[in-house]
């Protein structure tokens, strides 16, 4: 079981710690950072030797694993970090993680995408918004995009088409996604 949850990713060994109190996947992805935890520990330790590694670590692993169970969390690594700097900064203040915001909207649309999934209604609103979307972006944007996940055309055949490495093709495309993410997400404040 372990090995299957090694191959999960970070939201799908949050999902299902939080909601199936499945401790094998809390350990799992506790285990997947411990490096980085330690990593940022590490300078506190040295510029003040009165910490006792022996008391910080179980005591920010228990901090982690109750938050884990209350608070939304979509970048594993900025939620360690700032439970970290939490409690070794002011440890007698509790401050919940708050996702940065590009984090919470895309956590918003990941969760609007899975709820329509099962709802015809949802799919239709989704459908109509991200055409919007669309239309709003650059024309060089909107046809990357609509090459690459309509029309399923691959990184080899679009980096032919347009001249340009396949690095600077998956750059152009990331940057086309976030793009329209923002703009998915801003439709509702226009």
């Amino acid at each position: 079981m372990h090995q299957q949850l090694t191959n999960l990713s970070d939201k799908e060994l949050i999902s299902r710690a939080r909601k199936q109190k499945d401790r094998e996947a809390e350990g799992v992805l506790m285990d997947r950072y411990s490096h980085l935890m330690v990593a940022v520990t590490l300078p506190y330790l040295k510029n003040n030797p009165s910490l006792d590694p022996g008391m910080i670590f179980p005591a920010l692993l228990q901090r982690l694993s109750a938050s884990l169970k209350t608070q939304t969390i979509y970048k594993a690594n900025e939620w360690i970090l700032h439970t970290q700097k939490g409690y070794l900064g002011k440890p007698e203040r509790n401050t919940p993680f708050y996702p940065s915001r590009d984090g919470r909207d895309l956590l918003h649309i990941e969760n609007k995408v899975e709820k329509a999934s099962t709802n015809i209604i949802d799919q239709q609103d989704l459908a109509v918004r991200l055409e919007q979307a669309l239309q709003r972006m650059s024309a060089e944007d909107r046809e990357l995009l609509t090459a690459f996940y309509i029309e399923n055309k691959s990184f080899a055949d679009l980096s032919a088409a347009k001249g340009i490495s396949r690095d600077k093709l998956r750059s152009q495309l990331k940057t086309a996604k976030g793009k329209l993410a923002k703009l998915y997400m801003n439709q509702g404040y226009v």
